[in-house]
C-alpha cells in the first residue's frame, strides 16, 4: 500500500472541493477511502463519492461521506490501485470486485489516475489478467478462454467467487501478449465473458510510489513529476 505521507500529498494535489470522486472496487480502494475522508473532513472540502461496492457503500456511510449514483452525476476524479501499468497508459487491474463497474467508472470519469508500485510499471505486461464471466454455464467459458492460455475459476473453500454483479471471475495466464486490443477482443468475443481487467487508453494519470511518488500524465506535457 502507498505510505501515508504520499497520500496525502496525492490527494492535496487533486482532490478539489465539490468534486464527485469515485474508486475501483478492490480492498486496497476501501483502505484509500479511509485516507480521503480523513483528508476531506481536516480540509473542509466537500465531495461526494460513487460507490462501486457494497463494501465501499457501507464504509461511506460509516465515514459520513456522502454519495451519489452513477446515474445522477458525471465523475470528476477516479482512482484505482493496479497490478502492472505500461508506458502507453493501459493497465491491468485484477484485485476487484466487479470489473463491469470498475470499467463503466473508468469511461466515465473526467480524469483516472491509476495507483502501483514502481516495479510494476513495465514496457510489456506479465501479469495474468482476468475476466468476469457469466454464471451460466460457466465451464464452457472456461473451456473456450483456455485458447488465450491456462484458466483457473477464481474460487474460496471451494466455491466460486461472486461478483457485485452476481458473476464469476476467470483468471487468465495469457500464453503470449503480442496485442493488448486482441486480446480484450478475443476474450469478449466468447459470449459469456463480460469483461475483462485489461483497461486499454483509461488512464489520464499514473502514480508510481517507491522511494519517491512520481506522476506520469497525458493530460499535460508534464512527466516524471517527483513529489
Amino acid at each position: 500500500m502507498i505510505p501515508l505521507d504520499m497520500i496525502e500529498a496525492l490527494l492535496e494535489k487533486y482532490v478539489k472541493q465539490n468534486y464527485v470522486v469515485s474508486l475501483g472496487t478492490g480492498a486496497s480502494n476501501e483502505a484509500f477511502l479511509k485516507k480521503l475522508a480523513i483528508y476531506v473532513e481536516n480540509s473542509s472540502l466537500r465531495i461526494r463519492i460513487v460507490p462501486t461496492s457494497h463494501s465501499i457503500s457501507l464504509l461511506c456511510s460509516q465515514l459520513k461521506v456522502p454519495t451519489v449514483s452513477l446515474d445522477d452525476a458525471e465523475i470528476d476524479l477516479a482512482f484505482d490501485f493496479v497490478d502492472q501499468v505500461d508506458e502507453d497508459f493501459n493497465y491491468i487491474s485484477n484485485e476487484t470486485t466487479s470489473l463491469i463497474r470498475d470499467k463503466m467508472i473508468a469511461q466515465d470519469a473526467a480524469e483516472m489516475i491509476v495507483i502501483c508500485h514502481e516495479k510494476s510499471f513495465v514496457k510489456r505486461f506479465n501479469c495474468p489478467i482476468s475476466a468476469e464471466i457469466s454464471s451460466f454455464a460457466p465451464n464452457k467459458t472456461l473451456t473456450r478462454l483456455m485458447n488465450l492460455g491456462e484458466v483457473t475459476l477464481r474460487a474460496q473453500k471451494g466455491k466460486p467467487i461472486m461478483s457485485e454483479t452476481g458473476h464469476y471471475f476467470a483468471d487468465i495466464k495469457v500464453d503470449e501478449i503480442y496485442s493488448l486490443e486482441d486480446i480484450d477482443y478475443q476474450a469478449k468475443a466468447i459470449p459469456g465473458v463480460l469483461e475483462t481487467s485489461l483497461f486499454i487508453g483509461y488512464a489520464d494519470r499514473i502514480v508510481l510510489y517507491g522511494n519517491n511518488l512520481t506522476v506520469k500524465s497525458r493530460l499535460t506535457n508534464t512527466e516524471g513529476q517527483n513529489q
